[in-house]
Protein backbone atom coordinates (compact mmCIF):
# COMPACT_ATOMS: atom_id res chain seq x y z
CA UNK A 1 0.00 0.00 0.00
CA UNK A 2 0.64 3.67 0.05
CA UNK A 3 3.65 5.33 2.54
CA UNK A 4 0.96 8.42 3.90
CA UNK A 5 3.90 9.16 6.32
CA UNK A 6 6.95 8.87 3.94
CA UNK A 7 5.37 10.72 1.60
CA UNK A 8 4.27 13.37 3.86
CA UNK A 9 7.57 13.79 5.13
CA UNK A 10 9.06 13.98 1.38
CA UNK A 11 6.78 16.94 0.75
CA UNK A 12 7.67 19.03 3.88
CA UNK A 13 11.47 18.68 3.46
CA UNK A 14 10.33 20.52 0.31
CA UNK A 15 9.02 23.21 1.91
CA UNK A 16 5.08 21.99 2.63
CA UNK A 17 4.27 23.05 6.11
CA UNK A 18 2.97 19.36 7.99
CA UNK A 19 -0.54 21.05 7.55
CA UNK A 20 0.13 20.89 3.25
CA UNK A 21 1.62 18.52 3.39
CA UNK A 22 -0.87 15.88 5.19
CA UNK A 23 -3.92 17.84 2.94
CA UNK A 24 -1.92 16.99 0.03
CA UNK A 25 -1.23 13.09 0.49
CA UNK A 26 -5.02 12.94 2.07
CA UNK A 27 -6.16 14.43 -1.46
CA UNK A 28 -3.66 12.30 -3.77
CA UNK A 29 -5.44 8.85 -1.37
CA UNK A 30 -9.00 10.13 -1.83
CA UNK A 31 -8.57 10.32 -5.76
CA UNK A 32 -6.86 6.85 -5.73
CA UNK A 33 -9.12 5.24 -3.89
CA UNK A 34 -12.24 6.75 -5.92
CA UNK A 35 -10.20 6.26 -9.35
CA UNK A 36 -7.68 4.27 -9.44
CA UNK A 37 -7.99 0.33 -9.78
CA UNK A 38 -5.78 -2.11 -7.59
CA UNK A 39 -4.34 -5.50 -8.67
CA UNK A 40 -7.57 -7.01 -6.53
CA UNK A 41 -9.73 -5.22 -8.43
CA UNK A 42 -8.58 -6.61 -11.75
CA UNK A 43 -8.42 -9.99 -10.43
CA UNK A 44 -12.11 -9.99 -9.57
CA UNK A 45 -12.78 -8.31 -13.18
CA UNK A 46 -11.07 -10.92 -14.44
CA UNK A 47 -12.84 -13.60 -12.68
CA UNK A 48 -16.13 -12.25 -12.72
CA UNK A 49 -15.40 -11.67 -16.71
CA UNK A 50 -14.35 -15.69 -16.89
CA UNK A 51 -17.64 -16.64 -14.96
CA UNK A 52 -19.81 -14.27 -16.78
CA UNK A 53 -18.32 -15.44 -20.32
CA UNK A 54 -18.75 -19.17 -19.18
CA UNK A 55 -22.12 -18.18 -18.43
CA UNK A 56 -22.58 -16.94 -21.76
CA UNK A 57 -21.10 -20.10 -23.20
CA UNK A 58 -24.17 -22.27 -21.70
CA UNK A 59 -26.43 -20.38 -22.42
CA UNK A 60 -25.49 -20.38 -26.16
CA UNK A 61 -25.50 -24.01 -26.14
CA UNK A 62 -28.24 -24.18 -25.42
CA UNK A 63 -29.99 -21.74 -28.07
CA UNK A 64 -28.34 -24.03 -29.78
CA UNK A 65 -29.58 -27.37 -28.90
CA UNK A 66 -33.04 -25.14 -28.60
CA UNK A 67 -32.70 -24.15 -32.26
CA UNK A 68 -31.55 -26.74 -33.90
CA UNK A 69 -34.92 -29.03 -32.17
CA UNK A 70 -37.27 -26.37 -33.39
CA UNK A 71 -35.54 -26.72 -36.98
CA UNK A 72 -35.89 -30.31 -36.63
CA UNK A 73 -39.90 -29.97 -35.74
CA UNK A 74 -40.18 -27.08 -38.35
CA UNK A 75 -38.46 -29.39 -40.97
CA UNK A 76 -40.85 -32.72 -40.14
CA UNK A 77 -43.80 -30.23 -39.88
CA UNK A 78 -42.89 -29.22 -43.73
CA UNK A 79 -42.31 -32.58 -44.61
CA UNK A 80 -45.59 -33.83 -43.79
CA UNK A 81 -47.70 -30.34 -45.01
CA UNK A 82 -45.41 -31.09 -48.30
CA UNK A 83 -46.83 -34.75 -48.47
CA UNK A 84 -50.17 -33.81 -47.95
CA UNK A 85 -50.09 -30.94 -50.55
CA UNK A 86 -48.91 -33.95 -52.61
CA UNK A 87 -51.34 -36.36 -51.75
CA UNK A 88 -54.19 -34.32 -52.71
CA UNK A 89 -52.49 -32.72 -55.57
CA UNK A 90 -52.63 -36.38 -56.80
CA UNK A 91 -56.29 -36.68 -55.69
CA UNK A 92 -57.26 -33.51 -58.05
CA UNK A 93 -55.00 -34.59 -60.75
CA UNK A 94 -56.49 -38.51 -61.16
CA UNK A 95 -60.41 -36.33 -60.34
CA UNK A 96 -59.32 -34.41 -63.42
CA UNK A 97 -58.33 -37.61 -65.49
CA UNK A 98 -61.35 -38.49 -64.49
CA UNK A 99 -63.43 -35.84 -65.34
CA UNK A 100 -61.57 -35.74 -68.71
CA UNK A 101 -62.18 -39.62 -69.46
CA UNK A 102 -65.87 -38.94 -69.50
CA UNK A 103 -66.20 -35.85 -71.33
CA UNK A 104 -64.00 -37.55 -73.81
CA UNK A 105 -66.45 -40.52 -73.65
CA UNK A 106 -69.45 -38.50 -74.15
CA UNK A 107 -67.58 -36.79 -77.00
CA UNK A 108 -66.71 -39.59 -78.77
CA UNK A 109 -70.56 -41.30 -78.20
CA UNK A 110 -72.11 -38.07 -79.80
CA UNK A 111 -69.69 -37.83 -82.17
CA UNK A 112 -70.31 -41.54 -83.27
CA UNK A 113 -74.32 -40.87 -83.25
CA UNK A 114 -73.62 -37.86 -85.14
CA UNK A 115 -71.63 -40.27 -88.05
CA UNK A 116 -74.49 -42.55 -87.93
CA UNK A 117 -77.26 -39.48 -88.22
CA UNK A 118 -75.59 -38.58 -91.26
CA UNK A 119 -74.83 -41.75 -92.95
CA UNK A 120 -78.19 -43.01 -92.25
CA UNK A 121 -79.48 -39.16 -93.97
CA UNK A 122 -77.63 -39.75 -97.05
CA UNK A 123 -78.77 -43.48 -97.87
Amino acid sequence: MIHVLRYTEELEKVGFTTEQAKKSVQLWMDLMDQNFATKADFKEHYFMTKTDLKEVQNEMKDLKNEIQTEMKDLKNEIQSEMKDLENKLQTKIKEVEHNLTVRLGMMLAASVGIISAIVSLKH
